[in-house]
């Protein structure tokens, strides 16, 4: 079993689900009208989704994460699982997933669902990732999906919310993925994929950073001052952002690899806030 979810990445299923129902009870507080079990089907749907492109990831990587300390041990690199499998796999996990979602959620949820894996799978993983500097640019795409799926699942429409929604989560996916090319820069050394942290110096992408951030902090501002009710849950979403762009503006004090992991570990806590604050909304 355990082959099988290092294949599907099953942490970052898991994490990606925290911000498709944060997505879900965000449109709960607006809608006002639950649905439990369609909130089951888009969970299930886009649980499928997912798994099929972390596997063709898996799948398309798999020359270059023998060469990355982090992959090597993938299964499908040390054999573990055949690639016929991880195939059937990909294909079968898509199938049951966009069926749940054009079947039993809506078609606006499975079109974003599409958007997001044709994005992670053939322009980030198959193009972007190994040739341009712009791929944590194409694959932020991708990122922003999960909380749009759980939002139009029981909203049913694109708003201004779905706008905020797309800006917060693709610039904090950026961010967030300087922050990993910084604290994990022998890896991607080792493997010339061309993350813009290694061919600027740290100075340009500390300031890139805490422009996207800046960016993610007006998102969440007229989320908090025109979507969202109240003023403590609003108040939260926009200090714990804040929070986060000035830790940015510290300085180097051990290594780049160090400041990369402390602003690594800092994106985490700010997302999964973030989503906790959305999904408080609903109360």
């Amino acid at each position: 079993m355990r082959p099988y979810l290092k294949l599907i990445k099953h942490g970052i299923i898991l994490g990606n689900l925290m911000p498709v129902l944060a997505g879900f009870l965000l449109a709960y507080g607006a809608v006002g009208q639950w649905q439990g079990m369609r909130l089951l089907y888009t969970l299930i749907g886009i649980t499928g989704v997912m798994i099929s492109a972390t596997v063709w990831n898996n799948i398309i990587d798999r020359d270059i994460d023998r060469h990355m300390a982090r992959t090597k041990n993938r299964p499908l690199v040390n054999g573990e699982i055949s690639l016929e499998m991880a195939v059937a796999i990909a294909v079968i996990a898509s199938l049951v997933g966009f069926s749940v979602l054009y079947g039993w959620v809506n078609p606006l949820s499975g079109h974003l669902a599409m958007i997001g894996l044709v994005d992670y799978v053939i322009l980030y993983s198959l193009f972007f990732k190994r040739n341009s500097r712009l791929s944590i640019v194409v694959g932020s795409i991708s990122g922003a999906v999960p909380p749009l799926v759980g939002y139009v699942a029981l909203k049913g429409q694109l708003d201004m919310t779905v706008v905020c929604l797309f800006i917060i989560f693709s610039t904090w996916q950026i961010a967030h993925s300087y922050a990993i090319a910084l604290y994990r820069k022998a890896d991607y050394l080792a493997t010339k994929i061309p993350m813009p942290p290694l061919f600027i110096t740290f100075e340009r992408t500390q300031m890139r950073m805490l422009a996207y951030v800046s960016a993610m902090i007006l998102a969440v501002l007229y989320l908090a001052a025109f979507e969202v009710r109240g003023f403590w849950l609003p108040s939260a979403m926009v200090i714990t952002v804040a929070a986060w762009w000035i830790s940015l503006q510290r300085p180097i004090h051990k290594s780049e690899e160090a400041w990369g992991k402390q602003q690594f570990l800092n994106s985490l806590w700010v997302i999964m806030a973030l989503c906790l604050w959305m999904m408080l909304t609903a109360l």
